[in-house]
């Protein structure tokens, strides 16, 4: 009996760090968001109120929390854009995602970090290429104006979600590059 439950407590484990992986740590991520910088800023910011409704209104979405890590890399003086690094849950596990904003507010570039769950329900880099050259000033509803991922919609609405909330975290905090006037969803 004793040895069943050393076996189940061993395929448990096993399948659960089959499934979980981190991909890259930050400071891998923030070489790749970042090559050739001279060095790399990092800054805490907290939202106030305001600036929280408007990312709200903004990206269509309800913000889960008012803290974000911000990292600007620079070359010499010049700005080489934005990482911003965030995790949030999808079904019960986590995901993280380091999103990298270009100097004018478009995205540039995304790189899951880490995704806990299942494998397949992982969006590939083709779907998240979709978003890339994109602002806070385009449509990125999934379904509408970007594809679902089939048998991963959690996913994707997430990953959606996320990325307009970054683009309009950049638009209203570093960029001030906001749309006139929002479009109806």
């Amino acid at each position: 009996m004793k040895t069943l439950y050393i076996l189940s407590l061993c395929l448990f484990i096993f399948s659960a760090s089959a499934q979980s992986k981190v991909f890259m740590k930050r400071d891998e991520a923030l070489a790749l968001a970042f090559p050739g910088a001279d060095r790399i800023s990092k800054r805490e910011v907290i939202l106030t109120e305001e600036q929280s409704r408007e990312i709200e209104s903004l990206s269509k979405s309800k913000l889960s929390t008012r803290l974000y890590i911000i990292y600007e890399g620079f070359k010499g003086d010049t700005s080489l854009g934005y990482a911003i690094i965030d995790t949030h849950t999808l079904r019960t596990k986590t995901e993280t995602v380091m999103f990298v904003i270009n100097p004018d507010g478009t995205l540039r570039q995304t790189e899951i970090l880490a995704f806990f769950e299942p494998p397949e329900y992982m969006p590939g880099n083709n779907w998240i290429a979709l978003f890339y050259g994109k602002s806070i000033k385009d449509p990125l509803k999934p379904g509408r104006d970007i594809p679902n991922i089939t048998g991963a919609t959690i996913t994707s609405d997430s990953l959606s979600r996320t990325t307009r909330q970054v683009l309009a975290l950049a638009a209203v905090v570093l960029t001030g590059l906001k749309p006139e006037s929002d479009t109806e969803d």
